[in-house]
């Protein structure tokens, strides 16, 4: 049994198209989001790899132009006062600006510090609040700060193998995340854009590619079994050299295998039926002159026997019509097409019932009645509806009650139900009760050929309507529907 599915699943499990078409949007999204975020990421490590290069040529710069400024400033002696080192990185200073990358700071332990001008304003905004991170001695580390994540250089300044101060280089790393997460959103914009053309395309094209498996399809569902024997069922795609091409050679193979079945099944129904015909109308006739021309105590005897078997002859007989109608199938042969005023079956229906004696059945009165028209045969409908009545009777307990009326469905069909008040049907027994042969009694007086419920299918579908059944512990309901006549 399928469970009932609702929103996306419900979408999905609708048609292949629109599961390949989803599968390869799911693919396509989460290909887009791993490139995104991999650009990023790129983008920030080549940044931070950018920023490590001018931190680490500024220092190269800092230990190339300084020591001559310093050894400038030295006194005869060659020893270096705070004062002349801090005239030294002062010089050092105006001479080199800086950039928009970083900010150089030179430290003299008495003589003060000083920073480059041009450097980016957020950098010395740290330095005059002095919350500038130090970092570790002679290592480019990452350090969090005010202002986001810093590069941070610290090496030490020397002259004349004379420690003089400490060179501090430190550089933002949060322009290259704002260039990353741009970068992102523009990917993500542009991805978004792409997903939903090329979904469109997509779905177009994963359409037109399943296209032939909903032909066929279509063509599957079309086919009448019951009329594959004289009907040859021509299946779309058994020309194409591709996955559809095996798929419908294969179907049609298949029909043609159920056709040849359904040929050799009504061929040795059509046989047994022609041939148990004539034997048993011989035996009726002349066991019906024995019964009557029997007299005497004996003849009495002999009388009852013969009603015996002419009753046993019978059963055969109505087992032969069952036969004929199930070989029959769904189909409309020998039966004519009229217009049938369902009062009137009603009517017929009622007259048989009366005539067998069956209490406990109420039929549903004239008046009562919709006065509808449904085209069909009206004798075989009657037998379908008295077949089921009679079903109804015989697999329930004495007592139970069995209703028949008709009703005009919504949707304009007509539909003839009969209804009981029994136990209801076993579950196993009511999922093939319409199957042939399908019985609950096989024994006794009352055992039944298991065709009476095949017979009202065959009736039915034959009359272009359709068959249901309910049944619960409250009772058992089949319902007839016929199309009301145009």
């Amino acid at each position: 049994m399928r469970r009932a599915l609702g929103g996306p699943a419900r979408w999905l499990a609708g048609a292949l198209h629109r599961r390949v078409t989803a599968i390869a949007l799911a693919v396509l999204a989460a290909t887009l989001t791993a490139a995104a975020l991999l650009t990023a990421e790129l983008i920030r490590v080549d940044d931070r790899a950018s920023l490590d290069e001018v931190l680490l040529g500024e220092l190269v710069e800092v230990r190339r132009a300084l020591p001559p400024l310093l050894e400038a400033q030295a006194g005869a002696d060659g020893q270096l006062t705070p004062q002349e080192a801090a005239e030294a990185a002062r010089t050092y200073q105006l001479t080199h600006s800086g950039s928009a990358r970083h900010l150089a700071v030179l430290d003299v332990p008495g003589g003060g510090t000083f920073a480059t001008r041009e450097s980016p304003a957020v950098l010395r905004d740290l330095v005059g609040r002095a919350q500038l991170p130090t970092g570790v001695p002679e290592q480019l580390v990452t350090v969090p700060s005010p202002a986001g994540d810093l590069r941070v250089l610290n090496a030490p300044l020397t002259a004349g193998g004379q420690q003089v101060g400490a060179v501090l280089l430190v550089g933002s790393l949060e322009p290259g995340r704002d260039q990353a997460r741009e970068a992102l959103v523009r990917i993500a914009l542009a991805g978004g854009v792409g997903l939903l053309v090329g979904g469109a395309v997509l779905v177009v094209a994963v359409r037109r590619a399943t296209a032939p498996l909903r032909r066929l399809a279509e063509a599957a569902r079309a086919v009448d079994l019951a009329a594959l024997p004289d009907q040859r069922v021509s299946v779309p795609g058994t020309r194409r050299d591709d996955e559809v091409g095996a798929v419908a050679d294969e179907v049609e193979r298949m029909l043609e295998r159920i056709s040849r079945d359904e040929a050799l099944r009504r061929r040795l129904l059509a046989s047994v039926s022609h041939e148990l015909r004539t034997p048993l109308a011989v035996a009726q006739g002349h066991l019906e002159v024995f019964e009557l021309t029997s007299g005497g105590s004996h003849g009495q005897d002999a009388a009852a026997t013969a009603a015996v078997l002419r009753r046993e002859l019978d059963r055969l007989g109505r087992l032969v019509d069952d036969l004929t109608a199930v070989t029959r199938g769904g189909t409309a042969d020998g039966a004519s097409v009229e217009a049938v005023f369902v009062p009137d079956l009603l009517v017929a229906l009622a007259e048989r019932t009366a005539g067998l004696d069956l209490p406990l059945v109420e039929v549903q009165v004239e008046r009562e009645a919709p006065p509808v028209v449904i085209a069909g045969d009206e004798d075989r409908v009657v037998q379908a509806l008295l077949n089921l009545v009679l079903n109804a009777r015989t697999h329930t307990p004495p007592g139970t009650r069995v209703r028949v009326a008709a009703r005009v469905r919504d949707d304009g069909w007509v539909v003839l139900d009969v209804a009981d008040d029994g136990p209801g049907m076993d579950p196993a027994v009511a999922d093939v009760a319409f199957e042939p042969f399908v019985t609950t009694r096989d024994s006794g007086d009352q055992r039944g050929s298991g065709l009476g419920l095949s017979v009202v299918r065959a009736v039915t579908l034959a009359q272009g309507g359709r068959v249901d059944l309910a049944t619960g512990p409250s009772g058992t309901t089949v319902s007839l529907a016929f199309p009301q006549e145009a």
